[in-house]
C-alpha cells in the first residue's frame, strides 16, 4: 500500500496526473482504499477537472474528517468551480488542521478574487515565513503577491514581486501570463502584455489562458483578426473558460452584432463567469440583451481532454 501511494505521489510530483489517476483507479475498484480518493482529487485538480476533484475530495473528507489534505483538495476544487465562500471555509479548515504554504496560497487567491487584497497579502506573508530558505515554492507566493499588489494599484511593488518569482523559476509560463494580465493588460498597457503572453505561449504552446489574454490585448490594440484568431485557439484548447465568451461577447457588441454578443454572454454565464469573476457579464446582459432570442447553451464539461491537449496540461491558477 505504501509503495502504491509513493508511486502515485511520484507521478504527481512529475506532472503525470493521468498516470496518477490510473493508479488511484486501481486502488478504488472492488475493495476501495479511501486514502486514494484524496490523491485522485489532487490529480483531477491539477488537470482542471474540478467537478471530479470535488466529488473525490468530499468523499475523502467524509472518510478522514481530520485530514488537512482532503480539505485542501476540496477547497481547491470548489475554488475552481466558482464556489468561493465554501472554498475559503474548507481552506481555513485545512490550515487549522495543518498549516501549509499551499493552503495559504489558495486562500490568498480566493481573498484577492473577492477584492480583499490586504487580507490576501497577509496570508502570503505568513506562508512566506513558513517556507524553508531556498524553497522554490516561494516563486508561487511571489507571483500571487504580484497579482495582489497590481490589483491594489502598487505597480512598482507588483513588478518587483513578479521579478522575484521569475528569478526563482525563470521558465514558468503561469507567471508570464499573470504578469501580462494583472500588471499590464489591466492597466491598458497591451503591448507589454502581449510580450509576456508571447513568452508564456513559447514556454507552453497549449496555454489556453495566455492565448485568450493575448487575443484580447491584440483586439484592444486594433489587431482584430489576430485577436479573434488567438481567442479561437484558446477556445479550442479550453472550451469551458467563461472569460473567452465574455471577450467574444464584447467584441461582437462593439461590432454591432447584438444577438451574437448576447449569445456569447449567455455562454459566459452558463460556464460560471459570475461565480469566478464577478457581475460584469450580468450587467452587460441587463444593459444590452433585453428582447433578444435565447440560444440554448451546453453546460456539461467533457469527461476527457480535447484531442489537441497535452497529456498533463498545467493547472491554471492566475489570470482568466
Amino acid at each position: 500500500m505504501a509503495d502504491r501511494e509513493a508511486k502515485v505521489r511520484a507521478y504527481l510530483d512529475r506532472g503525470k496526473a493521468y498516470k496518477a489517476i490510473a493508479q488511484c483507479n486501481a486502488m478504488l475498484g472492488r475493495d476501495p482504499e479511501p486514502r486514494f480518493l484524496c490523491l485522485r482529487a489532487e490529480a483531477y485538480n491539477r488537470l482542471g477537472d474540478h467537478a471530479n476533484a470535488e466529488r473525490d475530495a468530499r468523499a475523502a473528507v467524509k472518510a478522514f474528517p481530520a485530514d488537512a489534505s482532503a480539505y485542501l483538495q476540496l477547497g481547491m476544487a470548489e475554488q475552481g468551480l466558482g464556489l468561493v465562500d465554501s472554498a475559503m471555509a474548507h481552506l481555513r479548515t485545512s490550515i487549522s488542521l495543518r498549516p501549509t504554504s499551499e493552503a495559504r496560497l489558495r486562500l490568498a487567491t480566493a481573498l484577492r478574487a473577492q477584492g480583499d487584497a490586504r487580507a490576501a497579502l497577509a496570508e502570503l506573508e505568513i506562508a512566506w515565513q513558513e517556507l524553508p530558505e531556498g524553497d522554490r515554492r516561494v516563486a508561487g507566493l511571489e507571483r500571487a503577491r504580484g497579482e495582489c499588489l497590481a490589483v491594489a494599484g502598487d505597480t512598482a511593488g507588483a513588478r518587483a514581486a513578479f521579478g522575484r518569482s521569475l528569478a526563482v523559476v525563470p521558465d514558468d509560463p503561469v507567471t508570464y501570463n499573470s504578469r501580462g494580465w494583472f500588471l499590464y493588460a489591466q492597466h491598458g498597457r497591451h503591448a507589454e502584455a502581449v510580450s509576456d503572453y508571447d513568452q508564456a505561449i513559447r514556454l507552453n504552446p497549449n496555454y489556453s489562458y495566455a492565448f485568450n489574454n493575448r487575443g484580447w490585448s491584440r483586439y484592444r490594440m486594433g489587431e482584430v483578426g489576430k485577436g479573434l484568431a488567438d481567442i479561437e485557439k484558446a477556445r479550442r484548447r479550453k472550451v469551458f473558460n467563461p472569460y473567452i465568451y465574455r471577450n467574444l461577447g464584447i467584441i461582437a457588441q462593439e461590432q454591432g452584432d447584438r444577438q451574437r454578443a448576447c449569445d456569447q454572454f449567455r455562454k459566459a454565464l452558463a460556464y460560471g463567469f459570475t461565480e469566478q469573476f464577478g457581475g460584469e457579464v450580468k450587467e452587460l446582459m441587463a444593459a444590452n440583451c433585453q428582447g433578444t432570442n435565447i440560444t440554448p447553451v451546453p453546460v456539461q464539461a467533457p469527461s476527457a481532454p480535447l484531442n489537441n491537449a497535452p497529456k498533463d496540461p498545467p493547472v491554471r491558477t492566475n489570470a482568466p
